[in-house]
Order: structure tokens, then sequence, then C-alpha cells
């Protein structure tokens, strides 16, 4: 649940408003990523305690869509305001947002560029939390980044909600992040090489 859902109306309202670049007001805060920190795991003897709760799927993947959203406008905005400080607003008009127009399963949201032939694909993963709060990633979009190393950019958005921050992670992301599974697809069918 968002803490102030009037801001993120706002937020959309005012990127869906057409300013030219110098007139755009939008203000981004790019920070270093995270670094990878050791864990210590806690030995719980045997079982893990298991916490029942009732959670209502549908509410909640209506607000990550509706934070996704938001948080893709947002790296637009960002885009927009990028290519114009580097003197190229020009390559703006050629930016797409994949994932909108055609749907999910590129690898990436959008895509954008950093020279005339030279795309820079972008992966947004936007949240309210903190700095180094984790966040889903797919299969999908870790293999193509891997394919694509040097045209990848993963934009990490976080506490969205109140100033919104950027991190970038460029290439092969894989290497940079504690990848855990969270879930797994079962069958009766098993792969063999």
């Amino acid at each position: 649940m968002f803490k102030h859902p009037d801001l993120i109306a706002q937020v959309i309202d005012a990127l869906e408003e057409v300013k030219t670049p110098a007139k755009q007001t939008f203000n981004a805060r790019v920070v270093a990523s995270p670094s990878m920190m050791d864990a210590v795991q806690a030995d719980m003897g045997g079982c893990l305690p298991r916490l029942p709760r009732i959670i209502n799927w549908a509410h909640r993947d209506e607000v990550n869509r509706t934070l996704g959203r938001a948080g893709a406008h947002w790296a637009i905005a960002f885009e927009q305001k990028r290519l114009c400080e580097a003197g190229c607003p020009e390559l703006f008009q050629k930016l797409e947002w994949v994932s909108d127009t055609l749907g999910d399963g590129t690898g990436y949201d959008i895509v954008s560029h950093d020279a005339l032939e030279k795309p820079r694909y972008i992966e947004v993963k936007t949240t309210n939390g903190g700095h180094g709060l984790s966040f889903v990633i797919s299969p999908n979009q870790l293999e193509f980044a891997t394919e694509h190393e040097d045209a990848f950019y993963l934009y990490r958005i976080f506490q969205f909600d109140q100033a919104p921050k950027l991190y970038m992670l460029h290439g092969r992301i894989a290497n940079r992040l504690h990848l855990e599974p969270i879930n797994y697809r079962a069958s009766f069918r098993r792969l063999r090489a």
C-alpha cells in the first residue's frame, strides 16, 4: 500500500504533461549502487517458522503494476533529461517503452540510445523501499543482460514515494547481485542436455 497515493498521482500527472526539455523540472538523484556484503545466516535449529497471513493477491498485483508504470514514466523522464544534457535530444524521439507497446518478455522495459546506432536496453525496477531493499528479477531479464552486456542497464529506482533516487547496474548484472530462487516451475518432464 502506498504511504502517499496522492504523490504517485501527482508524479504521473506531471510526467504526462507535455514540456520541452528546457522546461522540464525533472530532478533525479543518481547514487552509487549498494556493494555486496556478507550476511550470516542464523541457525534456526531445524524447521523455519512459517508465519500465516492473508494476502489480497489481486490488490498487491495492482499496486505493483501501478508502481511499475509510475517508475517507467520516471525512467523515461530521466532518459529525456540525460539525452538533452548529452546534447542528443533527437535520440529521445527514438526511445520506445517496449513493455508498454509490445508487452513483457523482451528482457527489458525501455530501449533508449547512447548514440545513433548504440541502443541502451533498460530494465526498470521500482520500489518505495530503501537503497539496499531486494527486488525481483526474472531469468529472462538476467539472460538478456548477459547476452547484451554492453548495452544493458538496470535502473533501480527506490524511495519512490518520498524523493525518488536511482542507481544503475550495467552489463552482466548477475555478477553484481546475490540471486536467490523464490519460485519453481513444477512439471513431470525433466530437461536433458
